[in-house]
């Protein structure tokens, strides 16, 4: 697939407009300041960006996954913060939908119009990519439910009013039964939240999240109590492959700021772009850039078309991350020294680009997924 619809086409130029006017300047802060994602946010609710997937019946457009992925590239192209941002926004609001359904309505439709901003708290210091081994539990205690637990790598709880939370409410770690959904107060007393400095995707407001007998109502639980984890991971397993499409933005914002260097440069009394070894690592840049674009609006294509592309999402999601990482290393290469400067675009996309190899599954654990396509079945 290399042409979009119409109506994902002229999406496409809104957010483009967007990120080259606003976003382009803005990065530069974000990541200095390692803040200012709630401004991102608070944009993309009164732009529509946060409903692009949503079902209309819940206020969304129902644009689907492949507008989805070509918004991520957009932002992607200018900042990682910032497009991990609204990705953040629509893995909450998708986590809702896909585990809650009409009876979480209400928040969906606050999430779409940003009058709710949402922190995803799932990974745990010893459960990243294995969810069945988380250990927060949320025990009853009269009408109340006793919130106990840490989370690692919360997207946007230093700004957020809610928090979108996986925990135990039976069970026993390792199992898949007995984890429920539970949306929480930010503000509720016991929530603790410590921002991480991180070395990529700055002012996305990642943090640490303590629960200390943080007391909620038992109407806190998202869907039916202690039967999230499929809900969850099928939701997940979606929203990987826009995280591909920030990969494939930041691996292009970088190919744009070589090719606009190489132009610009001259050695030795010609443009760098004129030099055989510059020109032939620029086309190989792009090459894969293209490549991975293509991966990821196919997987997107797959599953606005209601099949479930995981395996296409995990070839998007490892081939985007990798093409990320060597394409901001070319560009670093072509701007020299100018490119270690703190804060230049392409030093700022080198660092975003190391957190896609990591983040929504590592590079393994993508080639795990695709490996069991192949391998015989015990």
């Amino acid at each position: 697939m290399s042409e979009l619809p119409k109506e994902v086409e002229e999406y496409r130029a809104k957010v483009r407009d967007y990120a080259q006017k606003v976003v382009r300047d803005y990065a530069k802060q974000m990541d200095e300041t390692n803040d200012g994602g709630d401004k991102i946010v608070k944009d993309f609710g009164e732009m529509g960006l946060l409903g692009m997937k949503v079902p209309v019946k819940y206020g969304g457009l129902g644009l689907g996954e492949l507008a989805f992925a070509v918004a991520t590239e957009e932002l992607g192209a200018e900042s990682g913060g910032a497009s991990h941002s609204l990705h953040t926004q629509l893995n909450a609001i998708q986590l809702l939908v896909s585990v809650g359904g009409d009876a979480a309505a209400e928040w969906i439709e606050k999430g779409v119009k940003a009058k709710e901003i949402y922190a995803v708290a799932l990974t745990e210091p010893a459960a990243g990519s294995d969810l069945g081994a988380l250990q927060t539990t949320a025990k009853p205690d009269g009408n109340e439910l006793v919130l106990n637990g840490e989370k690692i790598f919360t997207s946007a709880a230093s700004f957020s009013t809610k928090m979108v939370v996986l925990a135990r409410t039976s069970g026993n770690p390792g199992d898949r039964q007995g984890i429920s959904l539970l949306l929480v107060d930010s503000k509720t007393p016991g929530v603790e939240v410590k921002k991480l400095d991180l070395m990529g995707i700055r002012g996305a407001g990642v943090s640490y999240v303590k629960f200390n007998n943080v007391r909620i109502s038992k109407d806190s639980i998202i869907g039916k109590e202690g039967d999230a984890f499929r809900g969850a991971i099928k939701a997940l397993m979606v929203s990987r492959n826009g995280y591909a499409g920030i990969a494939v933005g930041i691996a292009r914002g970088a190919v744009e700021e070589a090719i606009n260097r190489a132009t610009a440069r001259k050695q030795f009394g010609k443009a760098l772009i004129d030099q055989e070894w510059i020109a032939f690592n620029l086309a190989d840049a792009y090459i894969k850039v293209e490549a991975a674009r293509l991966l990821t609006w196919r997987a997107a294509n797959l599953f606005d078309k209601g099949v479930e592309a995981l395996t296409e999402a995990s070839m998007a999601k490892y081939y985007a991350a990798v093409t990320a990482a060597e394409v901001t290393r070319t560009a670093l290469h072509i701007f020299g020294g100018h490119g270690l400067n703190r804060g230049s675009k392409v030093e700022r996309l080198y660092r975003d680009a190391k957190i896609m190899e990591i983040a929504e599954g590592t590079n393994e654990m993508q080639l795990m997924a695709v490996s069991r396509t192949f391998q015989p079945k015990k």
